[in-house]
């Protein structure tokens, strides 16, 4: 009996050759495995060699019926990718001619399984045997209508049941959308509308949707979609276009399914820039629901004052280059549109969110960071309550700053009900849930504030943290340098690993980290206290270096450890009455252990209101 598997076509052109069932372009040792619609696309015209292939019959050939995209698109982008892997030219082709506004031609000489070249195809069969077919056809169609129509062996329910499934999409990833403007200093303003995108699929239905710090570093790339979402783990992504020109602006976009490379959905649109936060929920709402997630209702969006926008999107832009000048030109950008257009709320958080950021580096004085910051959300909120960015910038200052732990969690609460899905305002509430003692709830918001943004530097550090804290040190080992090998020279994953080598009592490991981190002369002075006087000595000396600039509770934290625990307590005191934002952390701190049975470290704690 014949197997029924069919057997491999190998078609071979110029120094080429295509494996039709695994789809790898083979080019002497290299192989290439060639996406689905590029390999539909050359395959359609292997078949037919020095034939006109029309684009309608390559769509036909691209997209099963029914499907609804930006065809003349899509055929663009697959011929090249496949002119891509082929190295060839539209203007000097080798292998594929165009045809302009008729189809494409395989021009060179094609051979399959080692045969004789591959004639033109066959010509049409005789009237008389079409005639035949045609009616042939005609009875069948006929009687397939009769037996649905009766809904025989309940083949209609069927076929009714197959034609309302859709791609099973419970996550996304927006790639930065291209700037079409050929203005390199509109790069702010496509990263601004991807940014844009994010946040309104994020808030409008239960997909996970990836934050922007993950999908920037594919701003650029080369790497196909399969790549892109397995690195993601998303089940779909949206990639597109943008294109300002003065108050105009056109977007397009199109839905990608990861696992079969296939086209759902494009659209494109265009509104005056005045409209601009309406044509945001347009495009977001259109995916949202080709997917079939659930929508929720969306706020009315009003119209916006450009220029204000404007400098609100370079804000942004600034924000995300998370460099002490780039929140200081953030800073400069937002007061710009709140300049333009007082009454903008979106400008207020992000005022907020950078004044926060900027004080937890020691970009500015934290006291300025409380002052303003808290000054912006609050305002933020009051222009539009249902601002999720807002509401997690005041929680975050209630938190941190206020230590008023029932207001933090209410606006925490609220946060979380308008957005689920931003990965910073999770990760600022699974900080929250370490000071207040909740390290299970804590570890798991900050896991899933990593799914929402695999990449983010701080929210891979923060999950070491939340490890660190809950004294799971071996944990926060692993997860610190899973940090480091996204960046080996950020300094928070250093902090929180060194931290919990010590906890472990491997001094060799912990020295060796403080030494590579060090300048030579430093380092091996380093090597020497340590080898001649200890690791106290070292705690010892940084205590010292601390209290002499001004951080008082690191200082603390190396008396503690040291045994001068007299010292650790005035400078926790001193620290209290300045209201520093990381006294906060005395009650998880593990360095603080030993201090727990003092009374001044528990009416430290009771002032603090912590559990």
């Amino acid at each position: 009996m014949g197997s029924s598997i069919p057997a491999a076509r190998i078609y071979r052109f110029g120094a080429f050759a295509l494996d039709s069932r695994t789809g790898e372009l083979a080019n002497g040792a290299k192989k290439t495995q060639l996406r689905e619609q590029p390999l539909r696309l050359l395959l359609a015209l292997l078949e037919q060699p020095g034939d006109l292939v029309t684009r309608e019959e390559l769509v036909g050939r691209l997209w099963p019926e029914g499907t609804f995209v930006d065809f003349d698109r899509g055929l663009n982008k697959a011929v090249n990718h496949l002119r891509e892997a082929l190295g060839d030219s539209a203007e000097e082709p080798l292998f594929i001619e165009t045809l302009p506004r008729r189809g494409y031609r395989f021009i060179a000489l094609v051979t399959c399984n080692g045969r004789e070249p591959i004639q033109a195809a066959p010509k049409a069969a005789p009237r008389s045997w079409r005639h035949l077919w045609l009616v042939a056809g005609t009875v069948v169609l006929a009687c397939l209508v009769i037996v649905i129509v009766a809904n025989v062996g309940g083949i209609r329910n069927w076929i009714a049941s197959r034609s309302q499934s859709t791609p099973q999409i419970s996550s996304l990833a927006v790639i930065p959308l291209q700037n079409l403007s050929g203005d390199p200093e509109q790069e702010y303003f496509a990263d601004g509308m991807t940014d844009a995108l994010i946040t309104a699929l994020a808030k409008m239905g239960n997909a996970r949707v990836i934050s922007r710090t993950s999908i920037m570093r594919y701003k650029g790339t080369t790497k196909n979609i399969k790549e892109i979402g397995r690195e993601l783990n998303v089940d779909a992504v949206v990639e597109g276009t943008v294109m300002r020109s003065g108050d105009h602006v056109r977007i397009t976009a199109q839905l990608i399914q990861v696992s079969t490379d296939m086209h759902l959905w494009a659209e494109a649109y265009e509104r005056d820039l005045t409209e601009i936060l309406d044509l945001q929920s347009e495009v977001a709402t259109d995916i949202a629901r080709r997917i079939h997630i659930l929508v929720r209702p969306l706020e009315q969006v009003r119209t916006v004052n450009p220029q204000a926008y404007g400098l609100y999107l370079k804000g942004r832009y600034f924000f995300y280059q998370y460099t002490s000048q780039g929140w200081q030109q953030a800073i400069a950008h937002f007061n710009q549109a709140i300049e333009s257009d007082p009454k903008f709320a979106p400008a207020y958080s992000g005022l907020a969110d950078a004044y926060l950021v900027a004080g937890a580096y020691g970009a500015i004085p934290s006291q300025e960071a409380l002052t303003r910051g808290k000054a912006a959300a609050a305002k933020a909120l009051e222009l539009d309550d249902k601002l999720a960015s807002a509401h997690y910038a005041m929680a975050t200052i209630y938190t941190w700053y206020d230590w008023d732990w029932a207001n933090a969690e209410n606006e925490f609460r609220r946060a979380l009900e308008l957005n689920p899905n931003d990965a910073l305002g999770r990760n600022w509430h699974g900080g929250y849930l370490s000071l207040r003692g909740r390290h299970d709830e804590a570890i798991d918001e900050h896991e899933q504030a990593l799914q929402l943004d695999p990449f983010s530097l701080i929210i891979n550090a923060n999950l070491a943290r939340s490890y660190y804290w809950a004294h799971r040190f071996d944990d926060a080992i692993i997860q610190a340098r899973k940090t480091l090998q996204i960046d080996p020279h950020f300094g928070v994953a250093i902090f929180w690993l060194e931290g919990s080598l010590r906890h472990k009592n491997l001094f060799n490991e912990a020295v060796a980290l403080r030494q590579a981190v060090s300048t030579p002369e430093k380092a091996q002075v380093i090597g020497h206290t340590f080898k001649t006087a200890g690791f106290n000595e070292l705690l010892g000396e940084s205590a010292e270096a601390f209290k002499k600039g001004g951080a008082l509770v690191e200082a603390a934290r190396c008396y503690a450890l040291i045994g001068e625990k007299d010292e650790a307590l005035t400078l926790l005191e001193s620290c209290y009455e300045r209201r520093c934002s990381s006294m906060a952390t005395i009650n998880v701190e593990p360095d603080f252990d030993g201090l727990h049975e003092e009374a001044r470290f528990q009416d430290l704690v009771r002032r603090l209101g912590l559990p």
